[in-house]
Order: structure tokens, then C-alpha cells, then sequence
């Protein structure tokens, strides 16, 4: 098991500062689409009924570290991947979980406040998750070398707010504005622009790739 882990070691992401800007440009566009399946009473609702949202929270914060601190005590894998899956649970969701409940005909509206409310949150959360969790791992497994990769995390608030914005409030906003001013239009792009972002998205990691 630990041999199949190590693979990971070697994986690197080609990002520069040109392709994450591309990145993000083709995040925006799949926020966009499915913005066309909301309106604003489902926002409403979520506002109406914070219990969903709220379980929510807790489960990305505290359900979803506990859980993957589980599976790393089963596997056991190298340090730098065991560090690697709670820096990962301790993240916030990303655009995509959107498009995936959109694709599953979830609850976007409440994917969409999730993502932007555990975004905002995870300056602080993301952090203290890591190095409560990460000490602990080293706690229980004195592998060599191990403690070298925990290291602070620091995350800038106002630059987490931007990215909501940018990547997430403009494209909802956008979206939801040509799903009520043009709803004609809106019927017969819906399923083109979904296919198009799958098709893209995937393009694009496979290049990262």
C-alpha cells in the first residue's frame, strides 16, 4: 500500500501564474452555468432553513478532518501523503462541488452559500484544523523527517474575499441575472454550456496534469 502512496510524491501540478488565471477564468465559466439553474428564493430558502447549511459547516470542519484521520490510521501511508489528506479535509469545498450538485440535481443554492461561507471561514479553520490534526498525526507516528512538513499555514482574509467574489459571487450574480432577463435563451444554453464545462474542466486537469 505504502509503494502505491509514494506515487503521489511525485505528482506535480504545472501552474503558473498565466495558468491559474486560466483556471480560474474556466471555474468562473462552469459557476455561471450553473447559476442558470438557480433563483433567488432558493437562496432564500437556505437563508429561511439554516439547519442544512449549518450541518454543513460542521461536517466540512470538524466531520470531515475526523474522518479522513480515521483512514489514515487504517492505511497507514507515507508522512508526506498522511499530511497531504488532512491539509486536504481541512480545505474548504471548491467550485466544482457546485457542478457536481447541479449534475446530481442537489440543492445548488445551498451548495453555492456552502462554498462561499466555508471559503471565508477557512482563514481560520483551515489553519487550526491542520495543526491540530497534523500534531496529532506526529503524536502517534514518529516517522523521520515528518515534522518538517507541518509547518504554519497562514491565509489572507481579504485575499479569500476576493476569490469569492471573483470566482464565486460575480458568475452567481451574473448567471442568475441572464436566467431572469432571458429565460428563452437561458432554456436552450443550460445543456450546451454544462457539456461544454465538463469537457473543458477535464481538458484542463489533464493538461495541469
Amino acid at each position: 500500500m505504502n509503494e502505491t502512496l509514494e506515487v503521489l510524491d511525485h505528482v506535480r501540478l504545472n501552474f503558473s501564474p498565466s495558468g491559474l488565471f486560466a483556471l480560474n477564468v474556466v471555474i468562473a465559466f462552469v459557476m455561471f452555468g450553473v447559476a442558470l439553474d438557480i433563483k433567488l428564493q432558493h437562496f432564500r430558502d437556505v437563508i429561511l432553513k439554516p439547519k442544512s447549511a449549518l450541518t454543513g459547516v460542521v461536517s466540512q470542519f470538524f466531520l470531515l478532518p475526523l474522518v479522513t484521520f480515521g483512514f489514515i490510521l487504517i492505511l497507514n501511508p507515507t508522512p508526506t501523503v498522511a499530511l497531504g489528506m488532512i491539509l486536504i479535509a481541512s480545505c474548504p469545498g471548491g467550485n466544482i462541488s457546485n457542478f457536481m450538485s447541479s449534475l446530481a440535481k442537489g440543492n445548488v443554492a445551498l451548495s453555492v452559500s456552502l462554498t462561499a461561507i466555508a471559503t471565508l471561514a477557512a482563514t481560520f479553520m483551515t489553519p487550526v484544523n491542520f495543526a491540530i490534526w497534523g500534531k496529532l498525526y506526529l503524536k502517534y507516528y514518529n516517522a523521520a523527517g515528518a515534522g518538517t512538513y507541518l509547518v504554519p499555514i497562514e491565509i489572507d482574509f481579504l485575499q479569500m474575499v476576493q476569490t469569492v467574489v471573483i470566482l464565486l459571487g460575480i458568475p452567481v450574480i451574473l448567471g442568475l441575472l441572464f436566467a431572469h432577463y432571458l429565460p428563452r435563451i437561458t432554456d436552450k444554453v443550460k445543456k450546451p454550456i454544462r457539456q461544454i464545462s465538463i469537457i473543458v474542466f477535464i481538458a484542463y486537469v489533464i493538461i495541469l496534469l
